[in-house]
């Protein structure tokens, strides 16, 4: 479900919205995972995590209503440390890691978590070609 509210658009700033139970922000630029979580920071925010299926499809409705369809899309989540256990930029095991088929893919050379048309997938960190967005959360 995607849904708006006014009151915490404006108390989070413009280009924040409510989406599930979170604001976010899409930030549009070709960026690398560090860039893309740095840039979140920089506004108040954080790389989004994305806590169950309804947020990812929430949030892939909400990209889509500003223009991003089928755009890739940085979100929190990184298995470097150790690979199969994804983790948020804080350290905290994350307790949902539901992937797209044929997903994770990349072993140790695709360490970071994108989505991409209601997909959620690995990638290479370093990286900034293919991915034009970050999603960040407050």
């Amino acid at each position: 479900m995607l849904f708006f509210n006014n009151t915490l658009f404006q108390a989070c700033g413009i280009g924040w919205s409510q989406v599930h139970h979170s604001m976010y922000l899409i930030i549009h630029n070709v960026m690398s995972r560090q860039a893309s979580s740095d840039s979140c920071r920089s506004l108040g925010g954080y790389l989004a995590i994305v806590s169950d299926a309804q947020e990812t499809v929430a949030i892939q409705e909400f990209s889509a209503t500003i223009g991003y369809v089928n755009t890739f899309m940085y979100i929190d989540g990184s298995d470097a440390a150790e690979e199969g256990v994804w983790r948020t930029e804080a350290g905290d095991v994350m307790t949902y890691t539901e992937m797209s088929d044929g997903q994770p893919n990349g072993n140790r050379t695709e360490n970071c978590l994108y989505m991409f048309a209601q997909k959620v997938g690995d990638c290479n960190c370093t990286r900034d070609q293919h991915f034009v967005s970050a999603v960040c959360e407050i």
